[in-house]
C-alpha cells in the first residue's frame, strides 16, 4: 500500500469516528431518552366539606332548618291548646213534667198502659240525649231533679211545676252559662199527629212551644225557628214548627225569661215507641250542632 493511499484511509477514518456522535444524536430512540421528564405538579384537591364558602352556607341552613322546625312545633303545640281549650258548646236539659210517659216504653216495662210513670218516663232519656247530644260534640248538663216527684212529696199539684223548678233552673243559671237550655216534654196528641214516616223509617214529631208574654219572647222565638228549620233540613217535617203561647189558661213564660237561649221541646206523643223517640233524639243533636256549631264556624 503506497504513503497516499494509507493517509487516505486513515482520513477517513478519523471523519467517521468524528461524524458517528451527531448521527446518533438525530435517531428516533435517542429523543425520547434526551427529552427532559416533568415531574407531576402538586394540585390541592378541594372537598365540599372544606370549602369555607359552601361549609358556611351549610351550617347557615342548618340552623335556619333548626329554627323552622321549633317555629313548626310551636305553632303545632299552639294549635293543638287552642284545640283542647276551645270553649265547648253546653246545652242544659230539664224536664218541667218528668214523669210524662209514652204508653209503649210503659206497657213494655210493666204491662200496663199509663202516659204518667214513676219510673218509665221522659226523665229516664237523659242519659240517651246526653249521648246523642255527645256525638255531636254537644256537652250537655242535666238539672237533676225529678219535679213531679218533689210536688207530691211536698203536696203541691201539676200547674205548680214551673213555678216549682223555677229556684233550681235560675240557681243553675247564676252558677252557670249554657248555649242553650231545653225544657224537654211528651206532647198529649195521638199517634197520627206525633210520627213520620221518612226512608222507611218513623220517627217522633217535635214542636217548639216558646212563652209570649215575657221580654226574651224574640230571642227565645230565634232560636226555636232556627233549631226547627235545621231539623225539617234533616228529616222533612219532623218538627211541626214553633208554637207560641200567652193568654188566659197558658203559663206564657215556661221560666224562658230566666234565659234568651231557653226553648220548650214537645218530643213525641203519648204513642210514640222508644224506637222512634231515638231517632228523633239523634235528628234533634244534629239539628243543634248544625244550627249553632257547625253554623257559627261556616
Amino acid at each position: 500500500m503506497t504513503l497516499l493511499k494509507k493517509l487516505q484511509w486513515s482520513f477517513g477514518l478519523l471523519l467517521f469516528f468524528f461524524v458517528l456522535p451527531v448521527i446518533a444524536g438525530q435517531l428516533p430512540f435517542n429523543k425520547q431518552a434526551s427529552t427532559p421528564i416533568k415531574e407531576p405538579e402538586d394540585k390541592q384537591v378541594v372537598y365540599a366539606a372544606t370549602n369555607l364558602a359552601e361549609q358556611s352556607a351549610l351550617e347557615q341552613t342548618k340552623e335556619e332548618t333548626k329554627e323552622a322546625t321549633k317555629e313548626a312545633s310551636k305553632e303545632a303545640t299552639k294549635d293543638q291548646t287552642q284545640a283542647q281549650t276551645k270553649k265547648p258548646f253546653k246545652v242544659l236539659l230539664l224536664f218541667t213534667h218528668s214523669q210524662e210517659s209514652y204508653q209503649p216504653i210503659v206497657k213494655a216495662a210493666s204491662g200496663k198502659a199509663a202516659v204518667y210513670d214513676e219510673k218509665t218516663n221522659i226523665y229516664q232519656l237523659k242519659d240517651t240525649i246526653s249521648k246523642h247530644f255527645s256525638t255531636n260534640g254537644i256537652q250537655t248538663d242535666v238539672l237533676d231533679v225529678d219535679v213531679m216527684k218533689e210536688l207530691k212529696l211536698k203536696g203541691k199539684t201539676f200547674p205548680y211545676s214551673y213555678n216549682f223548678v223555677r229556684p233550681y233552673l235560675a240557681k243553675r243559671l247564676e252558677e252557670q252559662s249554657y248555649d242553650l237550655v231545653i225544657d224537654l216534654h211528651r206532647d198529649s196528641a195521638k199517634r197520627d199527629a206525633t210520627t213520620l214516616t221518612y226512608n222507611n223509617e218513623s220517627y217522633a214529631r217535635i214542636a217548639i212551644v216558646i212563652g209570649a208574654e215575657h221580654k226574651n219572647y224574640r230571642w227565645n222565638t230565634a232560636y226555636a225557628e232556627s233549631l226547627s228549620a235545621a231539623m225539617n233540613g234533616i228529616v222533612p217535617k219532623i218538627s211541626r214548627g214553633v208554637i207560641s203561647k200567652s193568654g188566659d189558661n197558658v203559663d206564657g213564660r215556661y221560666n224562658q225569661d230566666l234565659t234568651k237561649e231557653m226553648i220548650l221541646i214537645e218530643l213525641g206523643g203519648i204513642d210514640n215507641t222508644e224506637v222512634e223517640l231515638n231517632r228523633t233524639i239523634a235528628v234533634i243533636g244534629k239539628a243543634i250542632s248544625k244550627s249553632f256549631i257547625t253554623g257559627k264556624q261556616e
